[in-house]
């Protein structure tokens, strides 16, 4: 097994043909490998011969923590592959990864937090009726996208994302007061991300009808439509499933610190 940093333009099409055999699996290192996250992501590939069999990728946008996801790959190539990319970090990062990969993490990291999420998918996506007035967040609009979720602590965004693909937003009195956007784009797959409702304006069915409109139009392209969502949020859970979504896998959601000890 050969390990690599980067790729040619070659072996990013390599990559991705491997990635997209399992889109949904592969959700995170395939939207990696696309503009705008590959200006801001390192990839990190296991091969054989000529052929991929595994890829990691390390996400740091801003200032915010590094993101380090895995593709699907033998537990032995998963593991090299995380060794290879934490010599890129230094202090705390996130990942999300399956069960069969946390004890990996802790090998070269301590866990600080985990939390339990699932992936949902929608393929296709149903459509909601709904009397709610949604519109596309146009780029005149993203200062007051970036304020809206600044004041909801949404963990997701940065304002590169509004670059990946639509948003969606319900508005009251001229302000964002719910909003729902695109994570990540490939020709195989959106994940959905940052879907939030200020305080005063929940169980209204604002994100419901935002979500609608942006699973809608992504799945317009024959997309399969992913999110993720904490496995206790039952309200959420809920709603996603009368917009025809359905739990695919459970998965950890982890923030952890470098070990330098378990790290070669």
């Amino acid at each position: 097994m050969l390990l690599q940093e980067g790729a040619t333009s070659r072996q990013l099409g390599k990559a991705r043909k491997f990635l997209a055999a399992n889109p949904v699996f592969n959700v995170l290192t395939l939207g990696d490998t696309y503009a705008p996250l590959l200006a801001v992501s390192k990839l990190f590939l296991a091969t054989e011969r000529t052929a991929v069999t595994g890829v990691c990728s390390l996400y740091h946008p801003f200032n915010r923590k590094p993101s380090v996801a895995l593709s699907t790959a033998t537990p032995e190539t998963k593991k090299a592959l995380l060794n290879v990319a934490l010599r890129q970090v230094s202090g705390e990062f996130i990942t999300l990864c399956g069960h069969d990969e946390v004890e990996a993490v802790k090998a070269y990291a301590a866990v600080l937090n985990l939390e339990i999420e699932l992936q949902m998918v929608a393929n296709p996506p149903k459509h909601l009726r709904s009397n709610v007035k949604v519109s596309r967040v146009r780029k005149k609009d993203v200062e007051e996208l970036d304020r809206f979720y600044s004041e909801q602590d949404s963990r997701a965004w940065t304002p590169l994302q509004f670059k990946v693909g639509p948003f969606y937003c319900v508005k009251r009195n001229g302000k964002i007061v719910s909003a729902a956007g695109t994570h990540l784009k490939t020709p195989q797959i959106a994940h959905l991300g940052s879907i939030a409702t200020s305080e005063a304006y929940q169980r209204q069915g604002f994100a419901a009808a935002c979500t609608s409109a942006l699973a809608l139009d992504l799945a317009s392209k024959g997309r399969i439509i992913s999110l993720f969502v904490k496995s206790d949020n039952k309200p959420a859970i809920g709603m996603y499933e009368k917009l025809g979504f359905k739990k695919i896998r459970e998965i950890a959601f982890i923030t952890a610190r470098k070990d330098y000890r378990g790290s070669a």
